[in-house]
């Protein structure tokens, strides 16, 4: 009987620390931290350059997506690259490949604010990384 009361006591421990360990998320999606954002456009800009070394030129969307995939980096991403959601991935290259930029930016949700004022992050072929809210969004405390 002890032993039915101590299991019963654990489970209702458990519950509220599970709480805990579940990562918030916002109309069933994952948040993604700055730190992360951040992290991403560092390893695409690094990998954009490692691309350009061997092919010439700077990578499409899809041919990062499949280069990352070939040197497997991409299972060791910050965050899944492949479907980043609440964020879309854009990868604009050049017409002559010689130059890129990267926007990983929250995907439109016209239900409510609290998407829209998620931090986006964009690079470009300088590797400078830049982080920005909707313009009336108040800015992220760091």
């Amino acid at each position: 009987m002890k032993s039915v009361y101590l299991s019963l006591f654990c489970g209702l421990l458990g519950i509220p620390l599970m709480g805990v360990a579940i990562p918030p998320q916002v109309n069933g999606q994952t948040e993604i931290s700055n730190g992360k954002l951040v992290n991403a456009l560092r390893l695409l800009n690094t990998q954009e350059y490692e691309y350009q070394h061997e092919r010439g030129q700077f990578a499409t969307l899809q041919e990062m997506l499949s280069f990352l995939r070939t040197k497997d980096i991409l299972s060791k991403a910050p965050i899944d690259l492949e479907n980043p959601k609440p964020y879309e991935l854009v990868i604009t290259t050049s017409p002559d490949g010689m130059h890129y930029q990267i926007t990983l930016k929250p995907t439109a949700d016209p239900n409510g604010k609290n998407t829209v004022c998620r931090t986006a992050a964009f690079s470009d072929d300088s590797g400078l990384i830049y982080l920005g809210s909707v313009i009336g969004c108040e800015s992220p405390t760091q």
